[in-house]
């Protein structure tokens, strides 16, 4: 969906918040949320980043949009995100409308320069956890502790045919590693959970900013640069992971049993997820999710080779 196909009274709310009427709009197609996602330009010169959704076609992204509202309304300035301009909420529509950032997403021509970039952004992730202070966001251990639950549902349905013979020759080992993962990613920072390259993007300076909060939480860093890595791994990016890992500051006090069960959570995860029905509007999700799988569960066999 594109913003000239959105309804006419809420391209004019829009419009009231960029503060001029919109005569350009470059729509983003990458990520895999249904919905709009436009670059907009007014007469004024005002620019604006607009990502909406409507309920009655897909009431699933409605929820989500309206949750990263809720959490852009709350993040820090020293996130890195893009500052929220104002949004609608209409109960049948919802419009962020972001700060549009001047930036490009690296792809499959990252380098080195470009993770260290981002692994930068997560290390200045705020600490969000104050003593004496209620939390408004949520615990990354209360989120990730039932979604690293996939090794075994799994295995309750008698779904093993649908994962690799390695993982069903070690399943009980991969279902307890993942059960200890919730704990792993205790901390009291603010943590995206879902970092991967298309929801980075890197101004001409090579600086990364994070985009699309949705899942944002508080718990350890660390965790963020790991499925940063990942991805990397995943797209292919000429970098040894590993050697971060063992070198970077980032990941300097944290257990390598820690790695391992963080990754046994994600590979189990997304093995569970990519089972299910394709949701509408988002074909490709499926196959996304076995080839997150696929590198989360290739990248711990190489870390345990003795298994």
């Amino acid at each position: 969906m594109s913003w000239w196909n959105l309804p006419a009274v809420l391209r004019t709310r829009v419009e009231a918040i960029v503060g001029a009427d919109i005569v350009d709009a470059t729509s983003q197609p990458g990520g895999y949320s249904p919905g709009s996602a436009d670059r907009v330009v007014g007469e004024n010169g005002a620019r604006a980043f607009v990502k909406t959704v409507g309920r009655a076609e897909h009431p699933d992204t409605y929820a989500l949009h309206r949750r990263e509202l809720a959490v852009m309304r709350q993040l820090p300035a020293t996130s890195s995100a893009p500052m929220l301009l104002g949004s609608v909420d209409d109960g049948d529509w919802v419009a962020l409308v972001l700060e549009d950032l001047d930036g490009v997403h690296a792809g499959d021509d990252a380098t080195e320069a470009a993770v260290l970039a981002v692994l930068a952004a997560v290390e200045g992730m705020p600490l969000v956890r104050v003593a004496g202070e209620r939390p408004r966001l949520p615990d990354a251990n209360a989120e990730l502790a039932v979604e690293f639950e996939g090794w075994a549902r799994i295995r309750a349905d008698g779904a093993t045919e649908l994962v690799p013979s390695w993982a069903v020759d070690n399943l009980a080992w991969l279902e307890a590693l993942a059960a200890r993962g919730g704990d792993a990613v205790r901390g009291d920072h603010l943590v995206h959970l879902d970092l991967r390259d298309d929801n980075v993007l890197f101004d001409s300076a090579g600086a990364a900013r994070i985009v699309d909060w949705p899942w944002a939480a508080i718990g350890a860093r660390w965790v963020d640069g790991l499925t940063y890595l990942l991805d990397a791994r995943l797209r292919g990016v000429p970098v040894e992971t590993d050697r971060i890992l063992a070198t970077h500051p980032l990941f300097a006090d944290v257990a390598s049993a820690d790695i391992d069960a963080v990754l046994a959570g994600l590979a189990g995860t997304f093995y569970d997820a990519a089972r299910r029905a394709v949701p509408a509007g988002v074909p490709s999700l499926r196959a996304f999710q076995r080839e997150e799988a696929s590198a989360a569960l290739s990248w711990l066999r190489d870390r345990n080779t003795a298994r």
